[in-house]
């Protein structure tokens, strides 16, 4: 059986086969924004799991299961409250439960910022980012 090496050790490796010299390596995390914006993305991509499971249930199979997950929602609700001004929510609510479940939605929304509109794409959780991020 194959050892596996570290990543650090094995690029260490790597590094010294083709110039032999001693190498410092060190993990650089990502920036605050960065990870929100993974984040929120991983969010909205798990949330719209939940709304297509739940439709899922209702119509195939008879379960309605809104009632359980009402609450675990209204925790989801509140901490984006936390993170988000009133304009980025009522984007978010809008790409959540009007617009992506539209099958004849275009993937764009006009949005108005500084007296001006501009049609942007809005179809998919890290273009959602993107137009929420200038309302802040």
């Amino acid at each position: 059986m194959k050892k596996t090496l570290h990543p650090k050790k094995r690029l260490r490796q790597v590094l010294f086969q083709i110039h032999p010299l001693s190498y410092r390596i060190k993990e650089k995390l990502p920036d605050r924004n960065t990870m929100n914006k993974k984040l929120f993305v991983q969010i909205v991509k798990s949330l719209k799991k939940i709304e297509d499971r739940r439709d899922f249930m209702a119509e195939e199979i008879g379960m309605d299961m809104t009632a359980y997950e009402d609450q675990f929602f209204s925790v989801i609700e509140d901490l984006m409250k936390m993170t988000f001004n009133k304009q980025q929510l009522a984007l978010i609510h809008m790409y959540l439960y009007q617009l992506a479940p539209d099958k004849e939605w275009d993937g764009t929304i006009t949005v108005e910022k500084d007296n001006k509109e501009k049609i942007v794409a809005f179809q998919t959780p890290e273009q959602v980012w993107e137009v929420i991020k200038k309302f802040q």
